[in-house]
């Protein structure tokens, strides 16, 4: 199949039939002239028939005028056609043009709000670690008020914590030579003074696992066996005696200034809980609480005084000092010892 053959298989229906009364207006026209042609050359031809040559000529120039006008009307529909699918066109082109332009600038304002959800996500992002930081700081925080239990309690919802405890052993230390320290010093080194020892204290917490539970003053009160009951809570609140002692002649030492310090013990039952709503305080209650201070307030300077309590669970692995029957404010007369040193 050749070129031509190839397009005319590839024509409309309409293209198709103009081609052909095209083709055949071509051929007429061209058979008309070559018989025109033969009618000039011929001289023989009588006039008779000469006149009916001409006169069938007429005829045909004249059906060859109307097949002309007619394919004239076939090509100026076409050409409308023509136009109109131009302009048809044209106008899907508008179309697709504007189509384009609404697609960019919808993904240049996607593009613009993905960008802005980017800076959101980093700006909450950003916000997240900064409040999981004040968390982190607000849990220490309580950590450093409250024993890790207590404060687990209170985030999880508890309202009023109050505990009961058979067997505590309750520690008063209390610095002796502050007073008259604190008459010849600024009010800066004396809490500098309180600081550096308390914080010496604090210190040894965790290796004798025993509660800090408050400071007043120049005094500083421990326990064990709470908020978590322990079997050997006296023996805890011992070894934890025997370091702060130690702790505090290493800053004498240090420092040079004349102080010392009366530690009193005494174990039994106690409440603890939580005291107040926005200042936390652990605290302990009861008869116990009471013995321990008196133990420590009716105590000798630079030693571990001690209840009978604690000297008849201990005697077997500690060396005791007796001191005797004395006058306890609020207790009456009790029998009281001195606690020395590890068996």
């Amino acid at each position: 199949m050749n070129e031509v053959s190839r397009q005319d298989s590839k024509m409309t229906p309409d293209r198709q039939h103009s081609l052909n009364i095209t083709n055949s207006i071509f051929k007429s026209e061209q058979d008309t002239v070559e018989q025109f042609h033969t009618v000039l050359l011929d001289k023989s031809m009588s006039y008779d028939t000469l006149l009916s040559e001409y006169r069938q000529l007429g005829q045909r120039y004249e059906s060859l005028l109307k097949q002309a006008t007619k394919l004239t009307r076939i090509g100026d529909v076409a050409q409308r056609r023509l136009m109109n699918a131009q302009k048809e066109m044209e106008y899907q082109n508008m179309l697709l043009d504007k189509q384009s332009r609404d697609i960019e600038k919808a993904n240049s304002e996607l593009q613009e709000k993905n960008s802005q959800l980017n800076e959101t996500l980093t700006e909450i992002e950003l916000m997240n670690d900064i409040l999981e930081g004040e968390r982190r700081k607000a849990e220490n925080l309580l950590l450093n008020i409250l024993p890790s239990v207590i404060a687990y309690r209170l985030q999880s919802g508890e309202e009023i914590i109050a505990d009961k405890f058979d067997d505590v052993t309750v520690l008063f230390a209390d610095i002796v030579g502050f007073t008259e320290l604190s008459a010849r010093v600024s009010a800066t080194t004396i809490v500098k003074i309180l600081n550096d020892i308390f914080s010496r204290f604090d210190a040894l917490l965790d290796n004798h696992n025993v509660e800090k539970i408050k400071t007043i003053g120049d005094c500083y009160m421990l326990a064990a066996g709470i908020p978590v009951p322990y079997k050997h809570h006296m023996e805890l609140v011992a070894s934890m005696a025997f370091a702060m002692n130690h702790e505090l002649e290493n800053y004498v030492k240090e420092t040079g200034h004349q102080i010392s310090m009366r530690i009193g013990l005494h174990s039994g039952p106690v409440v603890a809980g939580i005291i107040g709503t926005k200042k936390f305080v652990y605290d302990l209650w009861g008869d116990t609480v009471n013995t321990a201070s008196r133990m420590e307030s009716s105590g000798v300077a630079g030693r571990i005084h001690c209840s009978e309590v604690v000297y008849a669970n201990l005697n077997d692995k500690y060396i005791f000092e007796e001191r005797g029957t004395i006058e306890v404010k609020g207790k009456g007369t009790m029998m009281t010892y001195f606690l020395i040193g590890a068996k």
